[in-house]
């Protein structure tokens, strides 16, 4: 099984980043902290109320609580709500259909559920609470339903863990590519204007 290494990869880049890259102060230390726990805590899960759970699944529900402010927006909880019906059928989709023979599910999952989250909002803080929300609330309900199946899964195991990962990194960096984009676009305008009024001084 090849579960949870892109999920490692992906956990300890954000991590360096987080501690050498980000400026000092209460956000940085909640982020490291965060992470950190969500990597050590990974192998680890626990039985509660006949479901067998991981613990950094329960470390990501813990933490979005930074992400309070999505309860004040009817939207956002729409958007959110939309997200994990979306995981939810992508999930079901792979059980009755030969797509994965094409494309891993590590990597269809994740483009699938990036684009969502991209169009729903425009911040990055917003897309990164809506699909926290959205993506473990579906895995908690997929679980459920899946249970009243007879077929048990552990919530929020390192397959999880891989697809979470993998469409957080893909979600920041649109994020930033658009940053870059704007920035560049601003400067390239910058230096036309400025050549104008050059060419209009001669």
């Amino acid at each position: 099984m090849t579960s949870g290494i892109i999920f490692y990869w992906i956990g300890w880049i954000f991590w360096v980043i987080v501690t050498f890259f980000m400026k000092k102060g209460r956000q940085r230390t909640f982020y490291a902290c965060w992470i950190l726990l969500i990597i050590l805590c990974s192998p680890i899960s626990i039985p509660i109320g006949g479901y067998q759970i991981g613990v950094s699944f329960l470390i990501l529900l813990a933490g979005s609580t930074y992400f309070h402010s999505i309860a004040k927006s009817l939207y956002l909880l729409f958007s959110a709500f939309t997200i994990s019906l979306g995981y939810i059928a992508i999930l079901f989709w792979e059980r009755i259909t030969p797509v994965w023979l094409f494309l891993p599910r590590s990597v269809l999952i994740p483009l699938i559920m990036t684009f969502l989250i991209v169009i729903l909002t425009e911040s990055l803080h917003d897309k990164l609470a809506i699909g926290l929300l959205g993506i473990t609330s579906g895995e908690i309900l997929h679980s459920i339903i899946l249970s009243s199946y007879q077929l048990y899964e552990t919530i929020g195991g390192l397959a999880f863990l891989d697809i979470f990962f993998m469409i957080t990194m893909l979600v920041i960096f649109i994020e930033t590519v658009q940053k870059v984009k704007v920035k560049l676009y601003a400067a390239i305008h910058e230096y036309k204007q400025s050549l104008r009024w050059k060419m209009n001084q001669h």
